[in-house]
């Protein structure tokens, strides 16, 4: 079973599934707790969307009036943020310099040497536009 969030109608503030079998929040305020039909996981996306509380409310009042509504903007939302998500980069295909650590890379053919000639010039090296390290990709 999914958990809901709740809201105290005295303070405003969203309570989360640790206070799901109490009817007021605490000691201090003693606001009644009210089922907002939000679950955690719906939060989550809804907060990545925009923090601010005006939203949650326009959201939980758009779930109680319009239920299809709701759920097209939700899937328009997780849409967005899976789109988000896929489009930053991977740091972990990101080639570094192994002497200095920089992304400031070429690639290039190795060249000709005094002592060798040209052989060889037609491998591929890396260097580092930063330090002038070479390395084999």
């Amino acid at each position: 079973m999914e958990t809901v969030l709740k809201i105290c109608k005295k303070c405003g503030r969203y309570l989360g599934s640790c206070l799901l079998d109490s009817k007021t929040h605490d000691a201090d305020c003693g606001g009644e707790l009210i089922d907002t039909g939000i679950s955690h996981d719906e939060l989550m996306i809804i907060r990545k969307i925009s923090p601010d509380n005006s939203f949650l409310d326009a959201m939980i009042d758009l779930k109680e009036k319009d239920i299809i509504e709701y759920n097209l903007k939700m899937s328009q939302f997780k849409a967005q943020l899976q789109q988000q998500k896929s489009s930053t980069p991977q740091t972990g295909s990101t080639v570094r310099c192994p002497k200095c650590g920089s992304t400031n890379i070429t690639a290039g053919q190795r060249g000709y040497s005094l002592l060798t000639g040209f052989v060889g010039s037609g491998s591929t090296v890396n260097r580092c536009a930063n330090c002038g390290h070479k390395w084999k990709p």
